[in-house]
């Protein structure tokens, strides 16, 4: 009898701890020194430092707070923040290929004249026009603020944008000469599609706001700045500048901060399709937040690659 008792709890034991093939695959791989964590937030102990390389095993399939629950090499069990991490590539990891991507622009495609609006302002504030504030790079701004959706794109490598031409020109295009304004013709205003990976996600609220939405900070009523890279674990450095506006919010309530968000430092592909465009007013954030000035912007469609297939985000 007890030789029976023991064998049945030797089983119920066996199926009630998870083996390791049923707990969270894959590793997660330092790019940033990190500290790992007692808890789930900063303000918890620091029970290890962390380095570049350093491989993690995820403890569980999803985020606390923004943490991985990770166990390290040593078998050292606690928390990583997200953003300090990516989980390194394995033969079980589907990345989705682009058939007929194109490796470069071709200047016959179509470029159509932009289609603005006025955008409806936050309490307080004054419409907007589509060519942001008055007085600002309109230029550029009528670029930014169109709200015509293309009939098709065309499918685009990666680094077929990170490799558009930069014709070092001044911030506000009114100051261009026509030989600088020659160089981007061919390729600004083509509608395009790229499949990358989402590596940082900002609102463009902070300080005064930008001209081309009159200066709004109110969330909602500004541009998300997107950093897209061509393979997980790049830093922004290597990245394409993805930004949704304001004036497809309405219609795509997902396109947001606390949303789109849930994307950044994830292994999940992500399809962005829209309209090029050279911004040339970030200049200083090249080799730290973008690798070109060359953006898809706006945003007028986002697919994201789950379970064998694109649905739209």
């Amino acid at each position: 009898m007890l030789h029976r008792l023991l064998t049945v709890v030797a089983l119920a034991v066996l199926f009630l701890v998870p083996s390791p093939s049923d707990q969270a695959a894959d590793i997660l791989v330092v790019h940033r020194n990190a500290n790992l964590r007692e808890q789930a937030t900063t303000q918890s102990a620091i029970l290890d430092r962390l380095t570049p390389g350093d491989e993690l095993t995820p403890l569980a399939d999803t985020r606390t707070n923004g943490f991985w629950h990770v166990r390290t090499g040593a078998g050292l069990d606690g928390w990583v923040y997200y953003t300090l991490v990516h989980r390194e590539e394995s033969d079980a990891v589907v990345v989705p290929t682009f058939p007929g991507a194109a490796p470069a622009v071709l200047p016959a495609w179509d470029k159509p004249a932009p289609q603005g609006s006025v955008l409806a302002p936050p309490p307080g504030k004054d419409p907007c026009p589509a060519d942001g504030e008055p007085g600002g790079d309109i230029g550029t701004n009528r670029r930014k603020n169109r709200i015509d959706v293309p009939t098709e794109y065309h499918p685009m490598t990666f680094q077929a944008i990170a490799a558009l031409p930069d014709p070092n020109a001044p911030a506000k295009r009114s100051k261009w000469t026509p030989q600088q304004l020659q160089v981007i013709e061919p390729f600004e205003g083509v509608a395009v599609s790229v499949i990358g990976y989402i590596v940082a996600v900002r609102n463009q609220n902070s300080g005064s706001g930008e001209a081309t939405n009159c200066h709004y900070t109110a969330s909602g009523f500004v541009d998300l700045h997107i950093a897209l890279v061509e393979r997980p674990g790049q830093g922004e450095e290597q990245a394409v500048v993805i930004e949704p506006t304001p004036r497809f919010y309405a219609a795509h309530p997902t396109w947001r901060f606390a949303t789109i968000n849930d994307l950044e430092h994830t292994e999940t592909p992500v399809r962005f399709s829209g309209w090029l465009l050279f911004d040339p007013v970030h200049k200083n954030h090249l080799g730290t937040y973008r690798s070109t000035l060359w953006e898809i912007h706006p945003v007028t469609r986002v697919e994201v690659f789950e379970n064998g297939q694109w649905r739209d985000w």
